[in-house]
């Protein structure tokens, strides 16, 4: 045990810290916030002008540093990258099995150990996908769904340093899924602790690469690219605690917000 406490310590500080940040600010945005008629149909949004000074940074870095990895990975060929979506995606299987027990998900819980051991042993260690021909698909959930699911409310939204969109429930989920993730655990008692890292920065440039025309698509025609950002983000986001088969409530991206004008302030109307 005494090989996860030097990573453990700081990071529950910094969850508690982030759970007091949100009992200051709750209070607030929600005084902030207009009524309406369908709940949860508002973003909070009180630390916005913060929140766009972090975006343009994180544009800077994608453009600095993350997009020119992309794009050289994207010269890899197709059979290559897939294997590689495969086998993180496998790697995160235990820890979604852990969620969708927590959820009270039994069957998606059972879905995701046959998914890793199946993968795992006949699948090349999760860079073929096996278990999808035997239809058993892929799902993901992490901490910040469980924690949704428990009636843990969203909290304001976030625009992270480095890891983009989030919300304060989401942020401390995230906090979690470091410290308990099985793979987080088991490479740090086995002295890998880049191990994680490495694995957060390959989902990175994959993700990355897999989204490429997206992105590229929104920078060009958005009227404001934060304000569609934030809104995909957590319509997506929604439809991801929901357990919505993909695809099923991916926004259309309305490249314009003439039709709806962007509220700035604390909080945004977005449609459900």
């Amino acid at each position: 045990m005494s090989a996860f406490r030097p990573a453990r310590g700081p990071e529950l500080f910094l969850a508690s810290s982030i759970l007091a940040l949100l009992l200051m600010l709750a209070p607030a945005a929600r005084a902030n916030e207009p009524v309406t008629a369908q709940a949860g149909a508002e973003i909070s949004d009180p630390l916005e002008p913060m929140n766009r000074y972090f975006f343009e940074v994180n544009r800077f870095l994608d453009a600095i540093a993350l997009k020119p990895m992309a794009a050289w990975y994207g010269m890899l060929p197709q059979g290559v990258r897939t294997g590689a979506g495969n086998f993180l995606g496998n790697l995160r299987n235990p820890w979604t099995a852990v969620n969708d027990g927590l959820q009270g998900e039994g069957q998606r819980a059972g879905t995701a150990v046959a998914r890793f051991f199946i993968n795992t042993l006949i699948g090349f260690f999760g860079v073929f996908d096996p278990a999808a021909d035997m239809g058993l698909k892929p799902h993901e959930e992490d901490a910040g769904q469980t924690f949704a699911r428990w009636g843990v409310d969203d909290g304001p939204f976030l625009m992270l340093p480095v890891f983009g969109p989030s919300n304060g429930r989401d942020l401390v989920g995230l906090v979690t899924d470091s410290v308990l993730d099985p793979f987080n655990l088991v490479t740090r008692a086995n002295d890998a602790k880049w191990a994680p890292f490495a694995r957060t920065g390959t989902t990175a440039v994959h993700n990355r690469d897999a989204n490429a025309q997206q992105i590229d698509d929104l920078e060009r025609t958005a009227t404001d690219l934060y304000a569609t950002v934030r809104r995909i983000t957590v319509e997506r986001r929604r439809a991801e605690i929901r357990n919505a088969a993909p695809g099923s409530n991916t926004p259309s991206p309305r490249m314009t917000d003439a039709e709806e004008p962007v509220r700035s302030g604390p909080s945004a109307e977005v449609p459900r």
